[in-house]
C-alpha cells in the first residue's frame, strides 16, 4: 500500500516539538503517526522501515508546521555556542582524569586487530544500546501523554519513504 500525504511535527504544547513522532496526513485525510526513532537516518538506496501507528481520535489540532517553530530551532541553535564554550574546557579537565581506557577501550598500540574489533564493538553495542533504551523512553513517554487524552495507540504497519522528507548538503536524505 503506498500513502502519499503531508508530514507534520506534533506539538500538545505548540512550543516544545514532540522529538521521534510526526504525524502523517494523507489525501483522504486519514492520519497516521510515523516513529522516527532508534535508526539514525536513511541514505540514498538504503530504507528502513519505521513503525506506522494510528490514533483512535485526531492529533490534528496537535500538528504544526510553522516559520515561528523553525526560527525558535534557529534562535535555540544559536544559543548552544554558550554549551560549547564550557563543554570545552569540561572536556579537556575530564580527559586529564578519566583515564583514557575506560572511555575507549585498551590501547591499540602496537596494531593488534582483536583488540581493534573488541573496541568496535563495545562501541557500536553501547551506541545501540543508548539509542534503544531512548527510542523506548520517548515511546512509553508518548503513550502516557496519549493516554491522558483518552486516546489508544495502535500499531498499524511499517513502512518508509519513496522520496525524503528531507534533504540537506545535496547529498544527505532524512526520512
Amino acid at each position: 500500500m503506498e500513502i502519499e500525504g503531508t508530514v507534520f511535527n506534533l506539538s500538545f504544547d505548540n512550543e516544545k516539538i514532540i522529538r521521534g513522532w510526526w504525524l502523517l496526513i494523507d489525501e483522504s485525510n486519514n492520519e497516521y503517526l510515523v516513529r522516527q526513532n532508534f535508526f539514525l537516518f536513511g541514505l540514498k538506496q538504503y530504507k528502513f522501515n519505521r513503525k506506522i501507528y494510528k490514533v483512535n481520535q485526531s492529533l490534528r489540532k496537535y500538528s504544526f508546521l510553522s516559520e515561528k517553530t523553525i526560527k525558535k530551532a534557529q534562535e535555540k541553535n544559536n544559543k548552544s555556542y554558550i554549551g560549547l564554550g564550557l563543554a570545552i574546557p569540561i572536556g579537556a579537565v575530564l580527559r586529564n582524569v578519566i583515564p583514557f581506557d575506560w572511555l575507549w577501550g585498551a590501547s591499540n598500540l602496537p596494531i593488534d586487530y582483536g583488540v581493534g574489533f573488541v573496541n568496535l564493538i563495545i562501541f557500536w553495542l553501547s551506541l545501540i544500546i543508548s539509542l534503544k533504551i531512548v527510542s523506548n523512553y520517548r515511546k512509553k513517554k508518548f503513550e502516557k501523554k496519549i493516554k491522558e487524552f483518552g486516546m489508544n495507540l495502535t500499531e498499524f504497519g511499517t513502512g518508509y519513504a519513496i522520496s525524503p522528507l528531507r534533504t540537506t548538503q545535496n547529498i544527505l536524505k532524512w526520512w
